[in-house]
């Protein structure tokens, strides 16, 4: 395995306390948990849900860009991303701002282990994504581990045939990550490390 590419958002940060509680503020609407979670069944911007219509996106991430990019990452996901680092080379590709996210991986000094991140402001699609990461970097999807933390995720790395490890401590729980038939679902990242490591 020669890359992996992870997700941002409920992997190596959970942060769907914090968004649901921000894009309910930004956007004047209100959601129960399930129905926050059922966004991210499929690419979480083609959702059809009445209430996101006329977001906007990009002004939501400005708004939320100081409080998410000073987040303190955990020690266990730290490390365990250090340590993958040694062997692999590591992408992120997310719905959030790419800004966002790089400022934050600067904050908790872990910004030179990922090799590039490709957020929303990149391209929506997560298919768009990936494909831009194995063009550019000569990789194929057989090189390539995908984690992440929703549904929608999952089914997207499957169109293009990309193994996915799903994880269950951020958007999504098992019971929703196994409809997407995930290569396997861990519980820690240091599950995922050992997967990776085992595979």
């Amino acid at each position: 395995m020669k890359a992996i590419i992870f997700d941002f958002d409920g992997v190596i940060h959970d942060t769907f306390s914090f968004h649901k509680r921000k894009i309910e503020t930004f956007a004047g609407v209100e959601f129960s948990e399930d129905e926050f979670r059922d966004l991210h069944n499929g690419n979480f911007f083609a959702h059809k849900n009445d209430k996101l219509k006329d977001t906007d996106w990009l002004g939501y991430r400005n708004y939320i860009y100081e409080e998410q990019s000073n987040m303190k990452i955990e020690e266990e996901i730290r490390k365990a991303l250090m340590e993958l680092n040694n062997d692999h080379t590591l992408f992120i590709v997310s719905s959030g701002g790419t800004r966002t996210i790089l400022d934050y991986l600067k904050n908790n000094n872990i910004a030179d282990i990922f090799k590039e991140v490709i957020g929303m402001d990149i391209y929506r699609s997560k298919v768009d994504k990936f494909n831009f990461i194995f063009e550019k970097y000569q990789l194929a999807p057989s090189d390539c581990i995908f984690v992440t933390d929703t549904l929608g995720d999952i089914l997207e790395a499957n169109t293009l045939n990309i193994k996915t490890i799903a994880v269950d401590f951020g958007y999504h729980k098992k019971e929703t990550l196994s409809k997407g038939n995930p290569f396997k679902i861990v519980s820690t990242m240091r599950q995922v490390l050992e997967t990776i490591g085992q595979d």
